[in-house]
């Protein structure tokens, strides 16, 4: 593929351009991965992935399209060589709408929706010099919680003669993954049987993010607890929700050092189960743990040190696990390559 990649004439920006320019390995293992991928889906499709998924030809590149594709490829790459492996799949005999992924393993069907959010929003204000207020889940009064910490701030600043910051809230993305969850719902089957397993795949950003991510499910009012924002027969056919750090792959890689960015084999992968799916398929979602690499396992038997109380370490145990855990216990990085000093 290195051949026909050479042919493009790509807009300035573009991720692959900057990539082959700077010799950064990204470029590398996207050959790799899109050569792969070709020999397992059909000309239509692999069309479909390269001149406009990927914007390889596009006049303009658009990055988010862009981030999007990018992740579907990885996922398309770790799962093609599965059996009754598929993409575009549709499952749901009552409307035309497709699933990215379908694979079978030991009599059970795997469909995978991959979505990708867009942080335009989020990535203005973590962009700005400013003091940056979030919740895990949704608190009522935080409003007024932000106004006492930003006022007692502000007092300390004016108190060490030093200039005051603006206060920001970062936008929550909870409604963004309500529209995710009630998406997949809709393309998969409302009459899956228990050896069908529908999967919600969603890119995450860093550390920080895959917190904020899980708050949105399990943290107060999130989408897997019994208050609920939303109903959740909305999105009961979601049987498995699981969380990447695939964004935080593809995002201005040429900023950081990373590797890995075109599979789910060095990525951080979190797997929560929908309490509210509409049929309990435990065995299926224990047989797509041997399908797949996760950290549920060592994530679960975790606990965040310190003596504060369990509803704040929740929210800190997905930041903890990665850096307590993950790289200081046991070395592995799946975000940043470990510096070298």
């Amino acid at each position: 593929m290195r051949e026909e990649f050479n042919e493009l004439n790509l807009p300035d920006g573009h991720y692959l351009k900057i990539a082959k320019s700077s010799e950064n390995i990204y470029f590398d293992e996207f050959i790799e991965s899109v050569s792969k991928v070709k020999q397992y889906i059909s000309n239509k499709d692999f069309k479909d992935l390269w001149d406009n998924k990927l914007q390889l030809k596009k006049a303009k590149f658009d990055e988010k399209a862009f981030i999007q594709g990018a992740c579907e490829l990885a996922v398309v790459n770790y799962f093609c060589k599965k059996n009754g492996f598929r993409v575009e799949a549709k499952v749901n005999p009552e409307n035309q709408k497709d699933v990215d992924v379908q694979f079978r393993s030991n009599n059970f069907t795997y469909n995978i929706e991959v979505k990708c959010a867009a942080f335009t929003n989020k990535e203005k204000v973590q962009n700005t010099e400013s003091f940056k207020y979030q919740t895990y889940g949704r608190l009522d009064n935080r409003v007024d919680i932000m106004s006492i910490l930003s006022n007692a701030i502000d007092e300390g600043l004016i108190k060490q003669g030093k200039s005051l910051k603006e206060h920001s809230e970062l936008k929550s993305m909870d409604n963004n993954l309500k529209d995710f969850l009630i998406s997949a719902h809709e393309k998969f089957n409302d009459l899956s049987k228990e050896n069908e397993i529908n999967i919600l795949l969603i890119c995450c950003g860093d550390k920080e993010d895959m917190q904020r991510w899980v708050g949105y499910l399990k943290g107060p009012e999130g989408l897997f607890t019994n208050k609920s924002f939303c109903d959740p027969v909305e999105y009961n056919n979601v049987d498995l929700v699981i969380l990447t750090n695939l964004y935080y792959k593809h995002k201005e890689f040429s900023n950081k050092n990373i590797e890995n960015s075109w599979n789910l084999n060095n990525t951080l992968n979190l797997s929560i189960i929908n309490p509210y799916c509409r049929l309990r398929k435990p065995k299926g979602i224990e047989n797509f743990d041997s399908e797949m690499i996760n950290y549920n396992s060592e994530i679960n038997q975790f606990k965040v040190p310190g003596l504060a109380p369990e509803g704040l370490k929740d929210a800190r145990k997905v930041v903890h696990f990665v850096i307590d855990y993950l790289e200081i216990q046991e070395g592995k990085y799946l975000f940043d390559k470990k510096s070298v000093n």
